[in-house]
């Protein structure tokens, strides 16, 4: 078990709308758009600890790496990227346990 719990992250609707005014996206659903996602490791929830806890320390960097996603250049980002838009765009489910079956070491890709 690693000392880390994940959030995951999947588009609501105003994020879907956001990105479907980029050519990339033409076409797709937001089920097609759900199919995949990124997981978020944080650091290891104490015992009183929840989502509504952990969120408003990480929220903004999910974000920007969700806005990223699509487009680097933050001029196309939308100006308001606070808590309550972020809960709006987005459904997050938090796993307080992660279990790692693999019997090799974690690697960082950008180190």
């Amino acid at each position: 078990m690693l000392n880390r719990c994940v959030i995951t992250v999947k588009a609501k609707q105003p994020f879907y709308d956001w990105v479907q005014r980029f050519p990339e996206a033409a076409g797709m659903t937001l089920e097609e758009f759900n199919e995949d996602g990124i997981a978020y490791l944080l650091p290891e929830l104490g015992d009183d600890e929840d989502l509504e806890s952990i969120l408003p320390q990480c929220f903004d960097l999910i974000f920007e790496e969700e806005l990223i996603g699509w487009r680097s250049n933050e001029k196309d980002w939308p100006s308001v990227r606070d808590l309550p838009t972020f809960l709006t765009w987005f459904d997050v489910q938090l796993r307080s346990i992660v279990i790692d079956l693999v019997d090799e070491a974690l690697k960082d890709d950008e180190t």
